[in-house]
């Protein structure tokens, strides 16, 4: 009698004989497979691309949080003062006085990025956000290193190469200040051009910091937050954003008396959508942080993430002064009257008057 083994060994190479033929798929059923797989695609794709932006806005959310955590740790030590968005440093090491600033600005700009990083509060990669190209927008003077340029942009002396000169900033920056309450380096008469005046704000002057706007996203197109300079780009990305409309003095919020009140939210003529313009409107506009580009500086705000519509774009984090962070439109911000209820960075009368929230 044969052993047991012998019979499972003939039996399974029985199975594996190559001399037996396999039946093969017919061309009708490969096609079926196919077209299978491709409608599962169809059906996946879409929740994949949903889950991958998803995930950007919360990496981005997540970002906004850690720069808000350094803000409350530089408040703690600098004596409860916000910093300025940028000035104007007198020295290579990054000296700077309100009142006394290189005008010809040798030595780059000095941004709040600066004040935050340079102390180990924060890494520079947490002014970034995945869904901008790069992580950000270049800095205005991006310095020696190819990688921190973009092609087509030109440094504050029209240079589009690489060279010495560069700002105290975060090499990529995502997001921009809230002018009201971190100002521009204008602290003089004379660097402001009117008669107003910027001022460094205080912890304590905010009256709802879990409903104030300190800083959000930039929109997502790097020439946007620019000017046409020659045959380039002159990139402003130290620039903060200011909402605000003076009812006698427009956009320029420099140039009416102290004594003037008339700061609104939105356009005097446009209480609806309050400035913000259409995506198509903004692909090819430059210029968008200044008010002579015609844009209000709402339309700076990024459009990027999930929500929102097909016209105004999407949504953007929005970071408090309470360190919290929130996910809206630019239009959902001025309708709440989040950015603040007065210019608290200005001289003079700086009460918003349309404070009573539009539905």
């Amino acid at each position: 009698m044969k052993p047991q083994s012998h019979n499972r060994t003939t039996r399974f190479s029985r199975g594996l004989n190559p001399g037996r033929s396999c039946p093969a798929f017919t061309l009708i059923e490969l096609l079926v497979v196919v077209s299978i797989i491709a409608l599962l695609v169809a059906i996946l794709l879409p929740s994949l691309q949903s889950a991958r932006a998803q995930a950007k806005a919360v990496q981005c959310a997540a970002n906004t949080r850690h720069v808000g955590q350094s803000v409350s740790g530089y408040l703690a030590e600098g004596g409860g003062f916000f910093p300025p968005s940028y000035v104007y440093p007198t020295d290579e090491r990054g000296a700077w006085s309100p009142t006394e600033q290189d005008a010809g600005h040798s030595y780059g700009y000095l941004h709040w990025s600066h004040f935050l990083y340079s102390n180990g509060k924060v890494s520079e990669k947490a002014f970034q956000c995945p869904n901008f190209k790069n992580g950000g927008a270049p800095r205005t003077n991006p310095g020696p290193e190819r990688k921190d340029w973009e092609a087509g942009q030109v440094d504050q002396n029209g240079d589009p190469n690489p060279n010495s000169l560069m700002d105290k900033q975060a090499p990529r920056m995502a997001y921009a200040a809230n002018a009201a309450i971190m100002p521009r380096n204008k602290f003089t008469p004379d660097m402001s051009g009117g008669y107003r005046r910027n001022v460094i704000v205080r912890e304590n002057q905010i009256r709802r910091t879990g409903g104030t706007i300190l800083a959000t996203e930039y929109l997502e197109s790097w020439q946007g937050l620019g000017i046409q300079q020659g045959a380039g780009v002159l990139l402003k990305s130290h620039r903060p954003i200011n909402v605000f409309w003076h009812v006698g003095s427009g956009g320029n919020e420099y140039t009416s008396p102290d004594n003037a009140p008339g700061f609104i939210y939105g356009l005097p003529q446009d209480q609806k959508t309050y400035g913000v313009v259409p995506m198509r409107q903004l692909r090819e506009k430059v210029n968008i942080l200044d008010y002579t580009s015609g844009i209000p500086q709402i339309n700076a705000v990024g459009r990027s993430h999930p929500g929102g519509d097909k016209t105004y774009g999407g949504t953007a984090n929005f970071l408090f002064c309470d360190g919290h962070s929130e996910r809206m439109t630019a239009l959902e911000s001025v309708k709440r009257r989040m950015w603040g209820d007065r210019y608290y960075s200005l001289s003079g009368e700086n009460q918003i008057m349309n404070m009573i929230p539009v539905n």
